[in-house]
Protein backbone atom coordinates (compact mmCIF):
# COMPACT_ATOMS: atom_id res chain seq x y z
CA UNK A 1 0.00 0.00 0.00
CA UNK A 2 2.71 2.21 0.76
CA UNK A 3 4.11 1.63 -2.28
CA UNK A 4 1.40 2.62 -4.08
CA UNK A 5 1.38 5.91 -2.51
CA UNK A 6 4.88 6.55 -3.49
CA UNK A 7 4.26 5.68 -6.85
CA UNK A 8 1.00 8.01 -7.05
CA UNK A 9 2.89 10.76 -5.33
CA UNK A 10 5.81 10.54 -7.60
CA UNK A 11 3.10 10.83 -10.61
CA UNK A 12 1.42 13.41 -9.13
CA UNK A 13 5.02 15.45 -8.41
CA UNK A 14 5.47 16.96 -11.45
CA UNK A 15 1.91 18.05 -12.35
CA UNK A 16 1.54 19.78 -8.52
CA UNK A 17 4.82 21.63 -9.53
CA UNK A 18 3.51 22.43 -12.87
CA UNK A 19 0.22 23.82 -11.32
CA UNK A 20 2.41 26.04 -8.53
CA UNK A 21 4.61 27.15 -11.50
CA UNK A 22 1.72 28.50 -13.70
CA UNK A 23 0.18 29.81 -10.25
CA UNK A 24 3.24 31.64 -9.69
CA UNK A 25 3.12 33.07 -13.40
CA UNK A 26 -0.27 33.50 -13.57
CA UNK A 27 -0.56 36.20 -10.22
CA UNK A 28 2.03 39.09 -12.05
CA UNK A 29 0.23 38.70 -15.29
CA UNK A 30 -2.86 39.97 -13.58
CA UNK A 31 -0.94 42.07 -11.50
CA UNK A 32 0.57 43.36 -14.64
CA UNK A 33 -2.54 44.38 -16.27
CA UNK A 34 -4.18 45.64 -13.50
CA UNK A 35 -1.18 48.49 -13.13
CA UNK A 36 -1.55 49.14 -17.06
CA UNK A 37 -5.29 49.50 -16.12
CA UNK A 38 -4.71 52.01 -13.50
CA UNK A 39 -1.61 53.61 -15.23
CA UNK A 40 -4.03 54.17 -18.43
CA UNK A 41 -6.48 56.02 -15.96
CA UNK A 42 -3.95 58.14 -14.13
CA UNK A 43 -1.84 59.16 -16.69
CA UNK A 44 -4.99 60.67 -18.87
CA UNK A 45 -6.16 61.72 -15.22
CA UNK A 46 -3.31 63.53 -14.57
CA UNK A 47 -3.08 65.04 -18.16
CA UNK A 48 -6.48 66.54 -18.59
CA UNK A 49 -6.46 68.10 -14.83
CA UNK A 50 -3.31 69.21 -14.95
CA UNK A 51 -3.51 71.27 -17.96
CA UNK A 52 -6.58 72.80 -17.06
CA UNK A 53 -5.58 73.34 -13.24
CA UNK A 54 -2.66 75.20 -14.06
CA UNK A 55 -4.90 77.46 -17.12
CA UNK A 56 -6.84 77.90 -14.83
CA UNK A 57 -4.06 79.20 -12.37
CA UNK A 58 -3.51 81.44 -15.11
CA UNK A 59 -0.30 79.67 -16.77
CA UNK A 60 0.26 80.04 -20.01
CA UNK A 61 -1.78 77.47 -22.72
CA UNK A 62 1.36 76.06 -24.01
CA UNK A 63 2.87 75.57 -20.75
CA UNK A 64 -0.07 74.10 -19.62
CA UNK A 65 0.27 71.35 -22.17
CA UNK A 66 4.21 70.86 -21.94
CA UNK A 67 3.21 70.23 -18.15
CA UNK A 68 -0.23 67.62 -18.91
CA UNK A 69 2.30 65.86 -21.31
CA UNK A 70 4.92 65.51 -18.99
CA UNK A 71 2.76 64.14 -16.60
CA UNK A 72 1.01 61.58 -18.68
CA UNK A 73 4.47 60.09 -19.59
CA UNK A 74 5.86 59.94 -16.43
CA UNK A 75 2.80 58.05 -14.89
CA UNK A 76 3.17 55.52 -18.26
CA UNK A 77 7.27 55.21 -17.05
CA UNK A 78 5.57 54.75 -13.35
CA UNK A 79 3.67 51.78 -14.18
CA UNK A 80 6.51 50.21 -16.89
CA UNK A 81 9.27 49.94 -14.27
CA UNK A 82 6.57 48.65 -11.50
CA UNK A 83 5.60 45.93 -14.37
CA UNK A 84 9.18 45.06 -14.81
CA UNK A 85 9.33 44.48 -11.09
CA UNK A 86 6.61 42.26 -11.21
CA UNK A 87 8.55 40.12 -13.24
CA UNK A 88 11.74 40.01 -11.53
CA UNK A 89 13.68 42.36 -13.70
CA UNK A 90 15.82 44.13 -11.36
CA UNK A 91 18.09 47.25 -12.01
CA UNK A 92 20.84 46.08 -14.27
CA UNK A 93 18.68 43.78 -16.35
CA UNK A 94 16.06 47.19 -16.69
CA UNK A 95 19.16 50.17 -17.10
CA UNK A 96 20.51 46.94 -20.55
CA UNK A 97 17.07 46.87 -21.41
CA UNK A 98 16.20 50.43 -21.50
CA UNK A 99 19.68 51.20 -23.59
CA UNK A 100 19.00 48.92 -26.09
CA UNK A 101 15.64 49.71 -26.27
CA UNK A 102 16.65 53.27 -26.61
CA UNK A 103 19.34 52.60 -29.38
CA UNK A 104 16.45 50.68 -31.47
CA UNK A 105 14.20 53.03 -31.24
CA UNK A 106 16.53 56.27 -32.15
CA UNK A 107 17.37 54.36 -35.31
CA UNK A 108 13.68 53.37 -36.52
CA UNK A 109 11.97 55.75 -35.06
CA UNK A 110 13.82 58.81 -36.33
CA UNK A 111 11.28 60.90 -37.83
CA UNK A 112 8.87 60.09 -35.32
CA UNK A 113 11.58 61.32 -32.68
CA UNK A 114 12.36 64.23 -34.49
CA UNK A 115 9.06 65.17 -34.31
CA UNK A 116 8.55 64.48 -31.03
CA UNK A 117 11.59 66.74 -30.14
CA UNK A 118 10.06 69.59 -32.11
CA UNK A 119 6.88 69.49 -30.25
CA UNK A 120 8.59 69.74 -26.76
CA UNK A 121 10.76 72.76 -28.26
CA UNK A 122 7.27 74.54 -29.88
CA UNK A 123 5.84 74.34 -26.22
CA UNK A 124 8.67 75.17 -24.17
CA UNK A 125 10.24 78.43 -26.78
CA UNK A 126 6.82 79.55 -27.57
CA UNK A 127 7.30 80.91 -31.00
CA UNK A 128 3.47 81.09 -31.69
CA UNK A 129 0.63 80.25 -28.79
CA UNK A 130 -2.98 78.99 -29.81
CA UNK A 131 -5.12 80.74 -31.71
CA UNK A 132 -2.00 82.79 -33.57
CA UNK A 133 -2.59 82.87 -37.42
CA UNK A 134 0.75 81.49 -38.89
CA UNK A 135 2.50 80.57 -42.05
CA UNK A 136 4.88 77.88 -42.22
CA UNK A 137 7.17 77.71 -45.39
CA UNK A 138 8.35 73.99 -45.11
CA UNK A 139 12.12 73.21 -46.33
CA UNK A 140 10.45 71.22 -49.33
CA UNK A 141 8.81 74.72 -50.45
CA UNK A 142 5.68 74.19 -49.69
CA UNK A 143 3.47 76.73 -47.69
CA UNK A 144 1.03 76.02 -45.35
CA UNK A 145 -0.91 79.18 -43.27
CA UNK A 146 -3.67 79.14 -40.62
CA UNK A 147 -5.05 79.32 -37.18
CA UNK A 148 -3.24 77.23 -34.47
CA UNK A 149 -5.76 75.22 -32.76
CA UNK A 150 -3.86 72.91 -30.72
CA UNK A 151 0.10 71.59 -30.28
CA UNK A 152 0.38 67.89 -30.27
CA UNK A 153 3.81 65.99 -29.74
CA UNK A 154 4.03 65.39 -33.03
CA UNK A 155 1.83 67.55 -35.26
CA UNK A 156 0.71 70.88 -35.07
CA UNK A 157 -2.82 71.39 -36.32
CA UNK A 158 -3.98 74.65 -38.15
CA UNK A 159 -7.37 76.00 -39.28
CA UNK A 160 -7.21 77.21 -42.92
CA UNK A 161 -9.65 79.96 -44.17
CA UNK A 162 -11.05 77.57 -45.95
CA UNK A 163 -12.11 75.30 -42.87
CA UNK A 164 -9.59 72.94 -43.64
CA UNK A 165 -7.69 70.98 -40.75
CA UNK A 166 -4.20 70.92 -42.06
CA UNK A 167 -1.56 68.27 -39.63
CA UNK A 168 2.08 70.10 -39.87
CA UNK A 169 4.69 67.77 -38.98
CA UNK A 170 6.69 69.53 -35.75
CA UNK A 171 9.96 68.96 -37.14
CA UNK A 172 8.65 71.05 -40.69
CA UNK A 173 7.89 74.07 -38.38
CA UNK A 174 11.31 73.76 -36.38
CA UNK A 175 13.26 73.55 -39.38
CA UNK A 176 11.04 75.53 -41.98
CA UNK A 177 10.55 79.50 -41.88
CA UNK A 178 7.69 80.39 -39.60
CA UNK A 179 5.83 84.08 -39.92
CA UNK A 180 3.27 84.49 -37.08
CA UNK A 181 1.14 86.91 -38.66
CA UNK A 182 -0.84 87.99 -35.22
CA UNK A 183 2.12 88.79 -33.16
CA UNK A 184 0.63 92.16 -33.35
CA UNK A 185 -3.32 91.04 -32.31
CA UNK A 186 -3.76 90.56 -36.20
CA UNK A 187 -2.28 89.29 -39.11
CA UNK A 188 -1.18 91.81 -42.05
CA UNK A 189 -3.03 91.47 -45.57
CA UNK A 190 -2.01 93.39 -48.80
CA UNK A 191 -3.71 94.14 -52.01
CA UNK A 192 -2.42 95.29 -54.98
CA UNK A 193 -4.31 98.20 -56.57
CA UNK A 194 -3.61 100.00 -60.30
CA UNK A 195 -5.11 103.28 -60.99
CA UNK A 196 -5.13 105.66 -64.38
CA UNK A 197 -1.55 107.62 -64.20
CA UNK A 198 -3.97 111.24 -64.08
CA UNK A 199 -4.65 109.84 -60.26
CA UNK A 200 -2.57 111.46 -58.01
CA UNK A 201 -0.96 108.96 -55.86
CA UNK A 202 -0.66 111.48 -52.70
CA UNK A 203 -4.57 112.49 -53.06
CA UNK A 204 -5.31 108.35 -52.72
CA UNK A 205 -3.14 108.16 -50.22
CA UNK A 206 -4.83 110.81 -48.39
CA UNK A 207 -8.46 109.24 -48.89
CA UNK A 208 -7.64 105.58 -48.67
CA UNK A 209 -5.58 104.87 -45.13
CA UNK A 210 -9.36 106.94 -43.61
CA UNK A 211 -10.82 104.96 -45.52
CA UNK A 212 -9.58 101.84 -44.63
CA UNK A 213 -9.28 102.67 -41.01
CA UNK A 214 -13.48 102.64 -41.28
CA UNK A 215 -13.32 99.08 -41.72
CA UNK A 216 -14.77 97.48 -38.52
CA UNK A 217 -12.19 94.58 -39.03
CA UNK A 218 -9.08 96.26 -40.00
CA UNK A 219 -6.36 97.31 -37.06
CA UNK A 220 -5.52 101.29 -36.75
CA UNK A 221 -2.42 100.06 -35.73
CA UNK A 222 0.01 99.41 -36.99
CA UNK A 223 -0.85 102.05 -39.82
CA UNK A 224 -2.36 100.94 -42.74
CA UNK A 225 0.38 101.79 -45.62
CA UNK A 226 0.20 102.55 -49.55
CA UNK A 227 3.31 102.12 -51.43
CA UNK A 228 3.93 102.85 -55.09
CA UNK A 229 5.61 100.02 -57.04
CA UNK A 230 5.58 100.63 -60.69
CA UNK A 231 4.09 103.23 -63.05
CA UNK A 232 3.81 101.73 -66.96
CA UNK A 233 1.92 103.60 -70.05
CA UNK A 234 -1.33 104.70 -68.69
CA UNK A 235 -1.04 103.55 -65.16
CA UNK A 236 0.26 102.68 -61.97
CA UNK A 237 0.16 99.78 -59.63
CA UNK A 238 0.77 100.10 -55.53
CA UNK A 239 0.13 98.04 -52.91
CA UNK A 240 -2.08 98.79 -50.08
CA UNK A 241 -1.13 96.80 -46.23
CA UNK A 242 -2.85 96.88 -43.88
CA UNK A 243 -3.66 94.69 -39.95
CA UNK A 244 -7.04 93.11 -39.62
CA UNK A 245 -8.98 90.82 -37.13
CA UNK A 246 -10.69 89.06 -39.28
CA UNK A 247 -10.38 86.57 -43.23
CA UNK A 248 -13.39 88.73 -43.76
CA UNK A 249 -11.33 92.00 -43.62
CA UNK A 250 -9.75 91.42 -46.91
CA UNK A 251 -12.82 91.15 -48.90
CA UNK A 252 -14.51 94.12 -46.76
CA UNK A 253 -11.25 96.28 -47.91
CA UNK A 254 -11.56 94.95 -51.68
CA UNK A 255 -15.82 96.00 -51.47
CA UNK A 256 -14.81 99.47 -49.92
CA UNK A 257 -12.19 100.35 -51.79
CA UNK A 258 -14.22 99.54 -55.36
CA UNK A 259 -16.87 101.28 -53.84
CA UNK A 260 -14.91 104.68 -53.60
CA UNK A 261 -12.34 104.01 -56.06
CA UNK A 262 -14.36 102.52 -59.42
CA UNK A 263 -11.28 103.75 -61.78
CA UNK A 264 -9.34 100.96 -59.70
CA UNK A 265 -8.31 98.08 -60.57
CA UNK A 266 -7.90 95.58 -57.39
CA UNK A 267 -6.46 92.49 -56.85
CA UNK A 268 -6.12 90.32 -53.38
CA UNK A 269 -2.98 88.26 -52.93
CA UNK A 270 -3.71 84.67 -53.77
CA UNK A 271 -4.16 82.07 -50.81
CA UNK A 272 -1.32 79.97 -49.74
CA UNK A 273 -2.43 76.34 -49.49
Amino acid sequence: MSLVRAEAIDWFSPLQHLGNRMAGEVEPALLSVLVLVITFLVSRMMSVRLRRGLERSGFQVNVAILLGRAGWVTAWVVGGIYVLHLFGVGPAPLATFIGVTGLAASLSLQAVLQNLVAGVYLLAEKPFAIGDLISVVGANGLNHEGTVLDIEMRTTHLRSRDNELILVPNAAIFNGVVTNRTAVGGHVTHLLVTWPRVTDPSAVREEAIPLLQSVPSVLSTPRPELRVDTVAGDTWTASLSFWADTWEATSQAIWTFGHAFPDATINAPASIA
